[in-house]
Order: structure tokens, then C-alpha cells, then sequence
């Protein structure tokens, strides 16, 4: 997965077209003319205010859902998901 600042959310998707799509369906409004792909090695600002890198956020979310698949419950591993924000 890659990362991509939409506005100031971070958000991983597999390609920047998924990454639009759950913007605008999740999140609303209008995407701004550049969207920008981040480095993995970026520290973005966590909803518990703690600072991680994009990396160490989407391996975090990746094993919490195969956690989900192991126990039996369906879950799509590659849905976009939001990272964090920007500054």
C-alpha cells in the first residue's frame, strides 16, 4: 500500500484512484487538484496524538486485519483506511 495526502488526511490505498474513491464515499467534499504520494518514512499524527511513521501505521492496521482473518471474519486487507494527518 502507498500513502497519499488528500487535503491534510493521509490516507493508504493500493493506487491514488482507490485512495480518491474512499474520499470522497468516507470522508466527503472536493479533492484537491494534487494529490500527493507520501514516503513511507513520513511521521504523521496519530488519532491518540502519538507521531508514527506511515510505514509502522499501515503494517499496524495490516496486522489488526489479518488478526480479523485468522478468527473468521471477513475483512478486505488492501481497503483504503486513513493513516493519519498532516501538520
Amino acid at each position: 500500500m502507498q500513502a497519499y495526502k488528500i487535503h491534510k488526511l493521509v490516507i493508504a490505498a493500493d493506487i491514488k484512484e482507490d485512495a480518491c474513491d474512499f474520499y470522497r464515499e468516507e470522508i466527503g467534499g472536493t479533492l484537491p487538484d494534487v494529490i500527493e504520494e507520501l514516503p513511507s518514512s513520513m511521521e504523521v499524527c496519530c488519532d491518540d496524538g502519538t507521531f508514527k511513521t506511515i510505514k509502522a501505521r499501515i503494517n499496524e492496521e495490516l496486522d489488526n486485519r489479518n488478526t480479523w482473518l485468522r478468527l473468521g471474519v471477513p475483512c478486505d486487507l488492501h481497503w483504503p483506511f486513513v493513516i493519519g494527518t498532516l501538520p
